[in-house]
């Protein structure tokens, strides 16, 4: 018995001890599972009166064509990029239907035509005989209503064949100005309903670029301002331009105001669409700082740019995700407009292995003087 007893006491005692050790290797296993992450701090932008941002080359006239009947679409050769002359044909509809709703007009004109012409010599007999007194005033009024409703039948039916012959104007699509394709929005065999875009036409001449500037940038710039522009695509040459547009309402996806800048002098290199950068040189009388974080520090996603940073709480250290405006990237990183403190402690590194409220140690504390 006394065996028993003993044999149990060991049993027991390797038992609390395995229990112990399986504890001890949990809280260490949840001690090491807090991922090390590396941190560093915006730093200031010295470079205040000059600022570079990305714009898109477009054509000074735009015109998005469409037909103004529905139909068949019958004739249409067109690719993107071909040169169109001001007066060419770029699009036809299935003209039949049109075609015969004018014969039908046209038949119902010719009678009202004649039915007029009747009831005027009626109108003109009566009248003679009414002079004589051969008829009464009944007749006469019953002549002089018939023909006044003959006249508005016949101006009734002219204006119909007018729209009708106007409808059949309708089934042909001409260019109204001399240009290129931009876009073609249909292909040929289509049906076709009353204002569906067809193609999409640009002036030859391209002297604009649109660029979009963050609302800490906005007021620093007015209308005639003088920039400087620049193509990826074309080496080596800068282009004079001045501000000649500038929205007033903000763009709700990116925060952003929409600004026209117009080309004092235009090529024929320059096509829509191309990449340039906008160069706005201004005094910046507020000396607003600008700060600067590393480029692998800035992500973006369908709501925008945005940046992890470092939230304290209780001695821990959690991420947090910071939307901001960012500028142009350069050497040492991504201008940062709006959305970040000089205080904020922001991921440099592993942005891809992290998530909100992750609880985190930093790695680099001594070198980010914490």
């Amino acid at each position: 018995m006394i065996k028993y007893i003993k044999a149990t006491l060991i049993l027991l005692t390797v038992s609390l001890l395995f229990s112990a050790c399986e504890n001890k290797e949990e809280k260490i296993e949840i001690k090491e599972s807090i991922k090390s992450v590396y941190i560093t701090m915006p730093k200031i932008n010295k470079d205040k009166e000059k600022r570079v941002f990305n714009a898109i080359a477009s054509s000074n006239n735009q015109i998005k064509l469409s037909f103004k009947v529905q139909g068949n679409l019958n004739y249409f050769n067109l690719r993107n990029g071909d040169e169109v002359k001001k007066g060419d044909l770029l699009a036809s509809l299935d003209s039949k239907p049109y075609e015969l709703k004018v014969s039908q007009v046209k038949y119902a004109h010719s009678e009202a035509k004649s039915a007029l012409q009747n009831a005027k010599s009626i109108y003109d007999r009566t009248k003679k005989l009414y002079i004589n007194q051969n008829a009464s005033v009944s007749d006469i009024d019953n002549a002089r209503a018939n023909y006044n409703a003959s006249k508005a039948k016949v101006n009734n039916v002219s204006k119909e064949l007018e729209y009708a012959k106007l409808q059949l104007s309708y089934t042909k699509l001409y260019a109204p100005i001399s240009g290129y394709i931009s876009s073609k929005f249909v292909s040929q065999n289509e049906n076709i309903a009353v204002g569906t875009p067809i193609v999409l036409i640009s002036d030859k001449l391209v002297d604009e670029v649109s660029v979009h500037l963050p609302e800490s940038y906005i007021n620093k710039i007015k209308k005639g301002d003088d920039v400087k522009v620049t193509f990826t695509s074309i080496d080596e040459k800068i282009f004079d331009a001045s501000i000649s547009e500038i929205s007033k309402f903000i763009s709700t996806n990116s925060k952003t105001y929409l600004v026209i800048v117009k080309l004092k002098k235009s090529t024929g290199s320059i096509k829509s669409g191309m990449s340039a950068d906008v160069s706005f040189s201004v005094l910046n009388q507020e000396k607003q700082e600008i700060l600067k974080v590393p480029s692998n520090s800035v992500l973006n996603d369908k709501n925008g740019y945005f940046v992890y940073i470092l939230e304290k709480r209780n001695n821990k250290y959690f991420i947090q995700r910071k939307d901001v405006t960012i500028g142009k990237l350069q050497d040492d990183g991504f201008e940062i407009f709006s959305g970040l403190q000089r205080s904020d402690l922001v991921l440099k590194a592993g942005m891809s292995q992290v998530f909100e409220n992750m609880e985190v140690t930093i790695g680099n504390k001594k070198e980010a003087g914490l």
